[in-house]
């Protein structure tokens, strides 16, 4: 026997009505996105599959993650992986940061990227400007928070970037997660990295 018109019409729409209910449930990814900021001539490229924000405390807490920088320090930016390329390892988040600490001296600003032996600090060029570039690692029983810091006095201002990658320790989790590989840490710095790449600055 064949179903009559009005169960088939039912059926579609019941259909139609699944699509929209999965539509609007199924997460979406982010799109690829560029910042501006107008106030200090500071843009990159955020890629797809990162959201960014404005305000501190929507995405992470700046102050807490960026451990070196000082009080008055004004977050303008920060982005962070929107989701975990490695579940079963003991990865929690990767975070990109953009700061301004005005009236900032070249020494008090170069002293924001501070280095823990056994590293150091070095130089590298952002956007054909020199930055100081440091470490910060801290953690109880491992390492469970690593930041690249980059500071470089401009505009009276000390403008800063933060590539954090944080972690748990294996054995408080309880739930057999395995320990990021180094080679897995360096997949998801190469990707902050690639950020740090598309910095550029206005004209003066």
């Amino acid at each position: 026997m064949r179903p009559s018109l009005k169960t088939c019409f039912a059926v579609i729409t019941l259909l139609a009505l699944s699509a929209i209910v999965y539509a609007q449930t199924e997460p979406t990814t982010p799109a690829a996105q560029a910042f501006h900021d107008t106030r200090h001539g500071v843009s990159f490229q955020i890629p797809a599959a990162w959201n960014l924000s404005r305000k501190d405390s929507d995405l992470s807490t700046f102050n807490l993650d960026a451990r070196t920088a000082p009080k008055n320090a004004q977050l303008r930016a920060v982005a962070d992986i929107a989701f975990n390329p490695y579940p079963r390892s003991t990865f929690t988040g990767a975070f990109f940061y953009f700061s301004i600490t005005p009236k900032t001296t070249p020494a008090a600003c170069a002293q924001q990227a501070s280095a823990q032996a056994p590293r150091t600090v070095t130089t590298a060029r952002i956007g054909g400007i020199p930055f100081t570039h440091g470490y910060d690692e801290h953690g109880g029983i491992c390492t469970e928070s690593r930041d690249e810091i980059y500071t470089a006095q401009r505009n009276n201002a000390c403008y800063r970037f933060d590539l954090i990658i944080n972690t748990f320790c294996g054995g408080d989790a309880g739930a057999g997660a395995r320990d990021i590989t180094p080679r897995e840490l360096e997949f998801v710095r190469r990707r902050m990295q690639a950020i740090l790449d598309s910095v550029r600055f206005d004209a003066k």
